[in-house]
């Protein structure tokens, strides 16, 4: 996104809070700089997880997208698809909607 654009802020401190900055493992990612487009296509599923797999902040990752669905500022529509932190969106569901056992 162009930092120009008159909503970079105000997205930059709902992404990463009050230092509206992304935290410095980012740069550390084995997806920087990728096109991020292809986390969200289906075809790409299997090529995005080996991505995620083989990434030296793998945990970090998953933390701080998990934190971020559970904080309220995501609304179950953005959690819903997509491949983040190894995770598809169903699994990242699963996980923060565990199913109750009926007994």
């Amino acid at each position: 996104m162009n930092p120009s654009y008159p909503g970079y802020r105000a997205l930059m401190l709902v992404l990463f809070g009050r230092s509206g900055q992304p935290p410095a493992w980012r740069s550390q990612a084995a997806c920087a700089g990728q096109d991020t487009e292809e986390f969200f296509d289906p075809q790409h599923a299997e090529e995005v997880m080996a991505v995620c797999l083989g990434c030296p902040v793998l945990a970090e990752c998953r933390a701080d997208q998990l934190a971020w669905e559970s904080s309220g500022q995501a609304s179950r529509r953005y959690y819903a698809a997509g491949t983040v932190a190894g995770l598809s969106g169903p699994d990242r569901k699963r996980l923060h909607y565990p199913r109750k056992d009926v007994a």
